[in-house]
């Protein structure tokens, strides 16, 4: 690993050694057929092209781990490498343990997908009684959105205040007519797991799944928290705001640190803190059946179809969304996607026992962007596009 650099040469400093950093790496474990070599250029090259400051990998062929890596630093001013025991938060990709947690209620019988979420809580508005379960966790709720562009709890507001806010706005569209990515419905399905449950959303979730799957080093949280081995978040973005909102994104020369800090309710959105490792633990866990059942599983995993006809996903590739989970619909080697913050990514290849996970700790960094080139490495026919 390169040397410390010490909090006095500055991020202009670390700004101009980026590139070199990209070449520190510490692969765990690895093929040695040549594969290693062609996906550790690949992910320094994306690094330095990318300007990532930090980043950990994981490969999961035929349910087994077959290669990790943990490459650049996890914190500019300390000098803190990435190792293979360094924590990123995942953001959305929370979305898709929401989901599980779901599955797993709706299999022990107490959840139905297709009841109004109004048979679950009480004091909802009328307006929310014709939105089921499964609406709220494929994004066609018509909820309005908590979450104001700029990331921020509606209209700045306290937790408590925000949540309330949010049920006074009119419905954005008919339930089930609509996709948009919307942050309200999972924070209310993290409220119905806790009633049907009995117990705290991040329990459920850490005894159903972190402890299930042996996610050894998985937790929830903030990046502000001050845990060891939690990477720290970067941007190189600064908004410009004006009456609370965004009107314009100013680039920095030099990567800055940002803080995320949601209240408990938003943890089924964005929530979730682990390694490479324990998400591809997670991985083998599902595909094993040991989370949820194959029916469970494949309903997860299948995208909702609107009633023109289409799916609607993040983008033309990201195309389609499950129950929590997005997808690449494609005739070829298509691809089960949840992905987080703009700097984590998991794809899964269920035709090819395939699964690679790329956890980054700059927003921004895309890394969905760049997963089926590392993919392509053991499916020789995969088509890169995105």
């Amino acid at each position: 690993m390169l040397s410390k650099i010490t909090a006095a040469i500055g991020l202009i400093a670390v700004m101009g050694g980026l590139a070199d950093r990209a070449d520190a790496h510490t692969p765990r474990i690895a093929e040695t057929d040549g594969k290693t070599a062609a996906i550790e250029h690949l992910v320094q090259s994306e690094m330095a092209s990318r300007q990532i400051p930090g980043l950990q990998l994981a490969i999961v062929k035929d349910g087994e781990i077959i290669f990790t890596g943990a490459y650049g630093q996890s914190d500019l001013e300390t000098g803190a490498p990435v190792t293979d025991r360094t924590v990123f938060g995942v953001n959305s990709i929370s979305k898709a343990f929401t989901g599980v947690a779901a599955m797993q209620l709706v299999e022990a019988g107490k959840l139905d997908l297709d009841e109004s979420v109004t048979h679950y809580l009480e004091g909802l508005p009328p307006s929310w009684d014709a939105i089921t379960v499964r609406q709220i966790l494929t994004h066609t709720s018509g909820l309005p959105e908590i979450i104001d562009d700029n990331t921020r709890l509606i209209d700045g507001a306290e937790p408590d205040a925000a949540w309330a806010r949010v049920q006074e706005l009119p419905l954005r569209y008919a339930p089930g007519t609509q996709y948009a990515y919307n942050q309200t419905g999972y924070a209310l399905m993290g409220k119905i797991i806790e009633k049907l449950s009995g117990k705290p959303f991040v329990d459920v979730v850490g005894e159903g799944q972190f402890n299930a799957a042996g996610m050894a080093h998985a937790r929830f949280g903030n990046t502000a928290d001050t845990v060891p081995e939690l990477a720290r978040l970067y941007t190189y973005l600064t908004l410009q705001i004006t009456d609370m909102r965004t009107v314009g994104v100013e680039r920095s020369e030099t990567p800055f640190a940002r803080q995320e800090v949601w209240p408990a309710y938003m943890h089924p959105t964005a929530g979730v803190q682990a390694t490479a490792t324990d998400l591809a633990a997670w991985v083998i866990a599902l595909q094993k059946r040991e989370l949820v059942s194959e029916r469970g599983l494949e309903q997860l995993w299948t995208p909702q179809q609107l009633p023109d006809g289409s799916y609607r996903g993040f983008n033309k590739t990201i195309n389609g969304y499950g129950l929590g989970w997005p997808v690449i619909r494609r005739a070829e080697h298509p691809a089960i996607t949840p992905t987080g913050g703009n700097r984590a990514a998991i794809f899964i290849y269920p035709e090819d026992g395939l699964a690679v996970i790329v956890l980054t700790n700059l927003l921004g960094a895309a890394p969905h962007g760049f997963v089926d080139r590392i993919a392509a490495q053991y499916i020789p026919d995969l088509a890169v596009e995105n």
